[in-house]
């Protein structure tokens, strides 16, 4: 029997999985902090519901079927689309309505690093709410996710695709929306390609080689809102979005929101996002593309008969988050794990209670190897990864403690038995 997987699918190993589960407790403490109601979409659509944001093309990049009852089915590729379709649905809610959601979503994309067929999404979005705050809001949201998975060096690259609108149609005179729409496409492909290879691929499009430089030039706008505000200002392109940049800018210092930079070249899917975009990428492994990204998205709501509901959110890849995470973390546990150890056999049973205890705290703990000396369950201990090992021997006991050994510095000390749980909760 073949034992394989299919192509761009692979078991969440344990380790990983640690990480996962850190990100969804992560984001659903966060996203109940901003008050954002969790939820999560159904993982089949109607076909219809899946084309509105992308229309037919789609097809291709999802897995879609027809079911038992002849009808057109697919997985759910994201988990935007079926929150506001969740939403246009429902129009007895009072706007503005805050939504998080997080769960597995399918892609039928070429597999690569970083990128499978079947991955994790986290997911927030905000409907009916028109104002710059909306989307200060959710970028307030991750830059504090971020935060707290540990995360340090990363950075908010933040566009606006009505300021590149504006620089195309006003700086450059190009009046063709084809046209426009082709320049555009060379922005969203300036991270991935080569000056002569969009020239290559753009030129029969429309897109000179004249035209590329000056809008290549004009993608390299970036740096910290104050110095981008003032070069936009200078290309009288500061309203091309209603001044909406100077006011993200402001709300986001107002927010205390670091690692800010506005970045021209960020406009991000072409077919559905409307404004302001954004996108989170960590400095330190670019190689992993963004691990965030979202914007303002007003045209889908409209497609589902809601032209009064605007939209703006955000969605991050668990699994990128995670590669990140795992070497920002150097392999170090997440959380305490604990292998408790005893000196003698007489001494397993309050080892096994001790065990007990721990797990009743939460924290993941195993019992020693029964008929083990001491130095082969350290050893154990070690060759299993754990963090740290209490160790039970009678002379602590009878002074009413036990010996805790950090497994990553080697360092000992000795703990109360009744503070042992506030001892590694603090870990």
């Amino acid at each position: 029997m073949d034992l394989s997987q299919p192509r761009g699918i692979r078991d969440i190993e344990p380790d990983e999985f640690d990480l996962h589960l850190k990100i969804r407790r992560t984001f659903e403490e966060i996203a109940r902090a901003y008050n954002f109601k969790l939820m999560e979409p159904g993982p089949l659509e109607n076909l219809s519901i899946l084309r509105a944001k992308s229309g037919s093309q789609v097809d291709d990049q999802i897995y879609s079927f027809k079911d038992k009852g002849d009808r057109d089915i697919g997985l759910r590729f994201d988990l935007t689309v079926g929150m506001t379709r969740n939403v246009s649905a429902n129009k007895a809610l009072k706007p503005p309505v805050k939504l998080a959601s997080y769960g597995g979503v399918w892609r039928y994309d070429e597999p690569q690093h970083a990128r499978y067929r079947w991955f994790y999404q986290w997911d927030v979005e905000v409907f009916g709410d028109q104002s710059v705050e909306a989307d200060a809001e959710v970028m307030d949201l991750s830059y504090n996710f971020f935060k707290k998975v540990g995360l340090q060096n990363f950075s908010l690259q933040v566009g606006d695709r009505r300021v590149v609108e504006g620089y195309i149609r006003q700086a450059m005179g190009v009046a063709s929306e084809e046209t426009m729409m082709e320049m555009m496409r060379v922005l969203d492909k300036v991270q991935k390609k080569t000056e002569a290879e969009l020239a290559e691929e753009y030129g029969p499009k429309g897109v000179g080689r004249e035209a590329l430089a000056e809008l290549l030039r004009f993608g390299r706008t970036k740096g910290s809102p104050d110095e981008v505000c003032k070069r936009l200002e200078e290309l009288r392109l500061a309203s091309a979005a209603g001044g909406e940049l100077v006011a993200l800018r402001d709300s986001l210092k107002s927010r205390g929101i670091q690692n800010v930079e506005y970045n021209m070249s960020i406009v991000r899917g072409l077919d559905y996002y409307t404004g302001i975009v954004f996108e989170v990428v960590d400095r330190d492994h670019p190689d992993l593309g963004s691990l965030c990204g979202g914007g303002r998205y007003d045209v889908l709501p409209k497609l589902f008969g809601r032209p009064d509901l605007p939209a703006t959110g955000a969605a991050g890849g668990v699994e990128r988050i995670a590669l990140s995470m795992g070497r920002a973390a150097g392999g170090a546990d997440l959380e305490p794990s604990v292998y408790v150890a005893y000196t003698e056999p007489g001494l397993a049973e309050k080892a096994l209670s001790t065990v007990s205890s721990l797990r009743g705290g939460g924290i993941r703990s195993e019992l020693g190897a029964r008929g083990k000396s001491l130095g082969k369950q350290l050893e154990d201990a070690s060759s299993r990864d754990f963090a740290w090992v209490v160790i039970i021997g009678k002379r602590e006991l009878d002074s009413g403690q036990l010996v805790l050994r950090n497994m990553r510095s080697r360092e000992e000390e000795k703990v109360p038995i009744d503070g042992l749980l506030a001892r590694l909760t603090k870990a």
